[in-house]
């Protein structure tokens, strides 16, 4: 294995060759809530009320291309292009896509592709990956691929890296090349390769590789003077640590890991190195955001996702579930607990239930910006989550 990281040191020097510094839109957080002692679970607290302001911050999305129960994979990956087509039309800042795979409920297994038609039906939105899972890929097929993008689109691309495999384990192997059996079988690129991929992933945008490293006399083409704008992903404290040591702005996943963010943003600003690509920390929160006016019709949208997640968390690849058969669901007192667990810190809930429980994610977190990832079960309940999310922010 190839060993140039230390994580407590940024590897990269020197403005970037080629493409931008990362510009975002600065806001200085308030005062993040203790790591011990984060928003109380399951209620607002009672100095966040309906009347404190929501702070002007951009606001963001993220969306798997999910399949409706009946519906094409060309349907989802329609849809996809809609709800971006909605978010600009709102003014949101970004729109995301997420690597998955192997999941018949998601069609979104192909980011750079997704991103091309997404950034090719929009004009002025930024279109990225929320995100591309590293150990998946070689880094210079990366690099070529958000080069090609950014060729084509401009200062509109954004790369979001994360190290989940978004996959089950077999899944995972075939995508990293097993290329033979047994106990010696060459299993590809793991997680323990994330922060030297990291590297090289930076290096092959913007030039300046270790002398020690064997890839630095190679080119990516697109990619060296093409680079995008890059973010980490991730949803626990290791991923807030690489982001803070390489200078890179962070996005936190509090939409499946919301009872870490408070600690995780805390430890990405402590730990947070200047570098050529950003001078300040910077980072994000997603949120999942399911919201109408009829408290039935967001119970309604709600309970596909949820029964898929139940079964994903059992270890089975959930198919679309129609609305029918959610709402015919009888869940087990141990499934009801999950939920609610699940559903606490979200913003799942009429529009002044969702602006209270962002207000409060908001004020105890400190965010830059706000990303918001619907599991409504139709596109139009996720374009309606995101008219509620905007109407709130303009308020």
């Amino acid at each position: 294995m190839r060993v140039f990281f230390t994580i407590t040191v940024p590897m990269i020097s020197g403005p970037p060759k080629g493409g931008s510094r990362v510009s975002i839109r600065p806001r200085r957080p308030t005062q993040p809530a203790a790591a011990g002692n984060p928003t109380r679970f399951g209620a607002v607290e009672s100095a966040v009320t309906n009347q404190t302001p929501l702070p002007k911050i951009p606001l963001n999305v993220l969306d798997l291309a999910s399949r409706e129960h009946g519906a094409t994979n060309a349907d989802a990956v329609a849809g996809s292009i809609r709800l971006a087509q909605t978010a600009e039309r709102l003014g949101y800042d970004r729109f995301w896509v997420a690597e998955h795979h192997g999941m018949p409920a998601i069609a979104s297994s192909a980011p750079a592709v997704l991103i091309a038609g997404i950034a090719a039906a929009t004009e002025r939105i930024r279109v990225g990956s929320g995100g591309v899972m590293l150990p998946n890929h070689a880094s210079l097929v990366i690099a070529e691929q958000f080069g090609t993008l950014r060729a084509l689109y401009g200062d509109r691309i954004d790369l979001g890296i994360g190290r989940a495999p978004g996959t089950d384990g077999a899944t995972a192997l075939a995508l990293r090349r097993v290329v033979s059996t047994g106990p010696e079988a060459q299993q590809g690129l793991g997680v323990d390769e994330f922060p030297q991929q990291l590297i090289d992933l930076l290096g092959f945008f913007h030039g300046g590789m270790s002398e020690t490293n064997p890839l630095r006399g190679i080119i990516a083409v697109p990619g060296l003077g093409d680079a995008p704008q890059m973010w980490l992903l991730g949803s626990s404290g290791y991923s807030a640590q690489v982001a803070a040591a390489l200078g890179l702005p962070f996005a936190f996943a509090h939409h499946f890991a919301g009872d870490d963010t408070e600690a995780a943003l805390a430890m990405y600003r402590s730990r947070f190195t200047p570098s050529a690509h950003l001078a300040e920390a910077h980072c994000m929160i997603a949120v999942n955001v399911i919201s109408d006016e009829d408290p039935e019709v967001v119970r309604a949208q709600s309970l596909p996702s949820l029964i898929a997640f139940l079964q994903l968390r059992q270890g089975k690849k959930p198919q679309p579930v129609s609305i029918e058969d959610a709402l015919a669901y009888e869940f087990s007192p141990l499934e009801q607990e999950f939920i609610a667990a699940r559903n606490r810190r979200q913003a799942v809930g009429t529009p002044a239930h969702v602006r209270s429980q962002l207000a409060s994610l908001l004020e105890s977190t400190g965010a830059d910006e706000l990303m918001v990832t619907s599991g409504a079960a139709t596109v139009d309940a996720r374009i309606r989550s995101l008219e509620v999310v905007a109407d709130l922010f303009r308020a």
